[in-house]
């Protein structure tokens, strides 16, 4: 019998750190800052909660990838949803100023009458950016200077509406909402 050889060959492997915090990396790569919440009838509960979403690479840390920040309702608050005539499905509704939103129908729904708005949960995209290879800098969605939200919560046990507009954020840590109408909800008012 011959006797056999192992023959170990070793290959030096060095890898280089990259900059800023590791682990910091690895957990925000989009830098975003902490989840805030917003409150918008001024009752102390939170109605809305700024939140990012990252999108990137399975290499750790994520060497490339996309950047999202969104508004998302909280439970108890809901936006005012319409349906898409082409596709079938929900999508947050955007309004223009002096458009008059119906107070709140209280009515029995029956199967014969499909509604073309529901409050319903909901997200709006505000802001998107990119890091790695796919840097991107920092922008507000287009549009979002004349659009409008109408949104539905409880305060202080007492059903109201009301409407919103999100002012395009220059910054990915701060977002300014601006509160145009809040009414009761068994009243019809004018988006401003």
């Amino acid at each position: 019998m011959k006797p056999s050889h192992l023959l170990l060959i070793l290959i030096p492997f060095t890898t280089q750190a990259q900059p800023g915090d590791w682990l910091e990396r690895l957990h925000n790569p989009c830098g975003f800052a902490p989840t805030d919440s917003i409150d918008l009838t001024n009752d102390g509960i939170p109605d809305l909660m700024v939140q990012g979403f990252s999108n990137g690479t399975d290499d750790v840390p994520s060497s490339s990838g996309s950047c999202t920040l969104h508004l998302t309702t909280l439970p108890g608050t809901t936006l005012l949803n319409a349906l898409d005539p082409h596709q079938g499905y929900w999508l947050v509704k955007t309004c223009a100023p002096g458009e008059r939103i119906a107070a709140m129908d209280t009515s029995i729904q029956d199967d014969l009458r499909i509604p073309r708005t529901k409050y319903a949960d909901g997200s709006i995209q505000v802001a998107y950016w990119g890091y790695g290879g796919q840097t991107t800098l920092f922008a507000a969605m287009p549009g979002l200077t004349g659009q409008h939200f109408v949104f539905h919560t409880v305060s202080k046990d007492q059903q109201w509406h009301g409407s919103f507009s999100i002012e395009p954020p220059l910054r990915k840590d701060q977002i300014t909402i601006h509160v145009g109408a809040l009414v009761p909800a068994d009243q019809s008012f004018l988006v401003r």
